[in-house]
């Protein structure tokens, strides 16, 4: 079954300040953050069942090698992104720890 990649709007900016971020700290760190989510993206589209529910319906997996997880649900044939977030940031009351 092939499935659809649908990234919210608030995980692009996200995304974004992460990117900026890191790379101010460490030039190509962003770069490499930006690698891990694309891979991550790619995994949860060929296997979006593959990661563990954590909260209600929501799925969570870890980018490879960095310490920031993707939270996402699938609906049908389209896997939903809602978030990206450190993992040492407060747990979200919506999408859980």
């Amino acid at each position: 079954m092939k499935y659809v990649l649908d990234v919210h709007p608030r995980v692009i900016k996200e995304a974004a300040i992460i990117y900026a971020y890191r790379e101010g700290e460490k030039k190509g760190s962003g770069d490499r953050f930006i690698d891990a989510l694309v891979d991550c993206y790619a995994r949860i589209t060929a296997n979006p069942y593959g990661c563990q529910i954590r909260f209600g319906e929501f799925r969570h997996v870890m980018l490879h090698r960095l310490r920031y997880r993707l939270v996402y649900r699938v609906e049908g044939t389209v896997v939903y992104v809602v978030q990206v977030r450190h993992t040492n940031r407060k747990p979200s009351k919506k999408f859980g720890p």
